[in-house]
């Protein structure tokens, strides 16, 4: 079974109680062979689902954290969450299931930016030590060095106003 390879949808349901869930599915215009194994397919759909919730319950949960969190070691979430990605990636790259174009669904069902994704992504690939991470350094001040010049959205509303006063 390891010859093929089937992109997974991942869309929004409702589960029985009514609340909405997320819910893994291949696209019905897929074309078996007699012989396939659909018990096999729904038993791997269910553990790929329960992995991309886990992915997203845990995205959502450090989000969090880093809208409330201030100051010395916020970079530490931003690192997290880019190893949970990377870490969700490359599990499930070699797998006969896949996500295919990840950070779409991850921007719908963890409600933060494809920039975000982006970025948390490239830290993370870039520093795979968390252990070098200065925890005393901005995530702005990290981006800047693999962006080269990256400026926060509130460092160009005080350049914008620095101008305007001047």
């Amino acid at each position: 079974m390891k010859n093929i390879r089937i992109a997974v949808q991942v869309k929004k349901a409702q589960n029985s109680e009514g609340r909405e869930t997320l819910k893994a599915s291949v696209p019905m215009r897929l074309m078996f062979e007699k012989d396939f194994d659909a018990e096999w397919l729904k038993d791997e759909l269910k553990k790929f689902e329960e992995e991309y919730i886990k992915l997203v319950t845990n995205l959502k949960n450090i989000s969090k954290q880093l809208k409330s969190t201030q100051g010395k070691g916020k970079v530490l979430l931003y690192w997290k969450f880019g190893d949970k990605t990377l870490k969700f990636i490359e599990q499930n790259e070699n797998e006969v299931l896949f996500l295919e174009n990840i950070t779409r669904y991850l921007v719908r069902d963890v409600g933060v930016s494809d920039k975000m994704l982006t970025r948390c992504g490239k830290f993370r690939s870039l520093y795979p030590d968390i252990s070098k991470i200065d925890p005393n350094r901005s995530f702005d001040s990290y981006v800047s060095t693999f962006e080269g010049g990256y400026i926060s959205a509130k460092r160009r509303q005080e350049k914008k106003s620095e101008l305007k006063d001047a």
